[in-house]
């Protein structure tokens, strides 16, 4: 089994390129890059970057689609001691300018567009500074500790902005001068926002001791090996995303890059490249298998993948099809920004009963899990439900200028407390079941709402479902259900009586309210849906 106990991000990744130097690491569009061209262009953008002032303890904030040169920016901090703050593709004006801010990133590395959005407009908005100041003078009140601004495509409208490749080039200029690389694995190497759905972001300060030994050991989990070819259509900005990539890098494999997913490009590139390996969110398989140029030949190639139904709930009847149209066995992950993803994830000799619930064994065994009770935290015996409670090699070093919510999550026995209901079986397999935030306490009884929503998702006519809690004068809480039909003659009665042997009594919902959709907020890794919102739409329903 690889591991790198004491090694950063950089020295893990050039110790491949070290061994195999012409071994194909990355390919994007037309690019391909080797091994030892990757670990060239990372040493080149260090130098370049420490002569822009960055140092071990600051921090770069990365705004790009998937591309070769998110890999570099991460491998070149890592060689500084710096950290990687990885900002959401999907962000808006005031969201930058948010995690600018409490990130203290000194630079900021960039493109002009992605997907219709004009970042560099929203940058002029955010800082208005880089359309007024040279570079050379570049002094932004707005944001006091940023110190310069990084930009693929450099622009004349906007002229403190810097080019990557001049920034790149005085790097390589510098080629003979003495580099050494820095050298504490336990020192920030990334910093991942959680998605903020119930509250304002926190940054998640992550090792280099954390990334790269768990990258390595999700590989093993899942089978991947250097003969390994990965299409990468996961944002490099969320930390499943992060951690697939570094598991295919770690191993001495190829990863071809997709600047974001695209249906019909990530059937060519896995048809074009013989793609052995495949991860996403079960709403990418299947818009896959729905798309025109979809044929099962043409992914024949992929044995190995986990596939996340986060975004829409769990749909068994498309966990069946991506099986067996794409041959390999589905395993479902969990992770959170907090402790890397695929954490728990099934094996995939394991039977397709087990493989369709959400989690597995640990990837690894280091990894400590136990369920607890919320309030008292003390641990509860297997088969029964609580807070999900994770200790291991894996975990952030707590929230970034946030002391009072580190000391809220994580004790210091080394427990990080998840706030997310789950529970073990004999085997030792964690199985979340939703966030503790979100389950219910109906008469008594605590009630994850994933199993109500798939039991009203069964129904023909019902398209997706979201419950919540509704506050009850006589029962403390019941569910309602938010509900998109799929069709139009659907009642609230017909719904009611479809549950009535699918589901306890206690957990029909007491309304349901259809709606043509969910309010949501972007994640890394899509939609989410807000569920404060909901909850606030029947905060008064039944006059607790």
């Amino acid at each position: 089994m690889l591991t790198w106990p004491d090694e950063t991000l950089y020295e893990g990744v050039a110790a491949v390129a070290t061994s195999h130097p012409d071994r194909r690491a990355v390919v994007f569009e037309e690019t391909v890059w080797s091994y030892g061209d990757l670990l060239a262009e990372s040493r080149a953008l260090a130098r370049g970057l420490a002569d822009l002032g960055v140092s071990a303890g600051d921090v770069v904030a990365v705004w790009l689609g998937n591309r070769p040169e998110w890999i570099a920016c991460q491998l070149a901090t890592a060689a500084l001691g710096a950290a990687v703050v990885a900002v959401n593709t999907r962000y808006r004006t005031h969201e930058l300018e948010y995690m600018l801010r409490d990130s203290g990133a000194s630079v900021l590395v960039t493109q002009d567009a992605l997907r219709g959005r004009d970042y560099h407009e929203m940058l002029a908005t955010a800082v208005p500074e880089v359309a007024k100041q040279s570079a050379e003078a570049f002094d932004p009140a707005s944001i006091p500790d940023l110190e310069a601004v990084v930009s693929l495509e450099p622009s004349a409208a906007l002229p403190a902005l810097r080019g990557y490749d001049d920034v790149l080039e005085a790097g390589a200029q510098r080629e003979s001068a003495a580099f050494e690389p820095a050298t504490d694995p336990r020192a920030p190497a990334a910093i991942f926002y959680t998605s903020g759905t119930t509250s304002e972001p926190k940054g998640c300060l992550q090792s280099s001791r954390s990334l790269l030994n768990h990258a390595a050991h999700v590989a093993t989990h899942l089978g991947v090996t250097e003969d390994d070819v990965g299409v990468a259509t996961l944002p490099f900005c969320g930390i499943w995303g992060y951690n697939t990539l570094f598991s295919v890098l770690a191993t001495g494999g190829t990863l071809v890059v997709q600047t974001h997913f695209d249906p019909g490009e990530t059937i060519r590139l896995v048809d074009e490249h013989d793609a052995t390996s495949l991860t996403g969110l079960g709403v990418m398989f299947e818009r896959m298998l729905e798309h025109d140029v979809f044929e099962p030949p043409r992914v024949e190639t992929v044995g190995k993948g986990v596939v996340g139904f986060i975004s829409k709930g769990f749909d068994e009847a498309l966990f069946d099809r991506i099986e067996s149209t794409f041959g390999f066995p589905v395993v479902q992950p969990y992770g959170l920004s907090e402790a890397n993803s695929q954490i728990f994830v099934g094996e995939p000799s394991d039977p397709a009963e087990r493989r369709k619930r959400v989690g597995g064994p640990p990837i690894h065994p280091a990894i400590e899990a136990k369920i607890v009770d919320p309030e008292t935290r003390e641990e509860r015996p297997a088969g029964v439900e609580g807070e999900l409670a994770i200790r291991g090699y894996l975990l952030a070093d707590g929230y970034l200028g946030a002391p009072e919510a580190t000391a809220e999550a994580f004790d210091d026995q080394g427990w990080f407390y998840t706030g997310d209901l789950a529970e073990t079986d004999a085997d030792g397999y964690v199985y979340y079941r939703s966030r503790l935030d979100d389950a219910l306490r109906v008469r008594g009884f605590l009630v994850a709402p994933p199993e109500i929503q798939t039991a009203v998702e069964e129904h023909p006519d019902v398209y997706s479902c979201e419950v919540v809690g509704a506050p009850h004068p006589r029962h403390g809480e019941v569910p309602v259900a938010f509900v998109v039909p799929d069709g139009e003659a659907l009642t609230p009665g017909e719904l009611e009586g479809f549950l009535d042997d699918r589901v306890a009594d206690y957990k029909v919902p007491a309304t349901f309210e259809f709606v043509d959709e969910f309010p949501t907020t972007d994640g890394p890794n899509g939609e989410k849906v807000q569920k404060t919102v909901l909850r606030e739409r029947v905060r008064d329903r039944f006059g607790a």
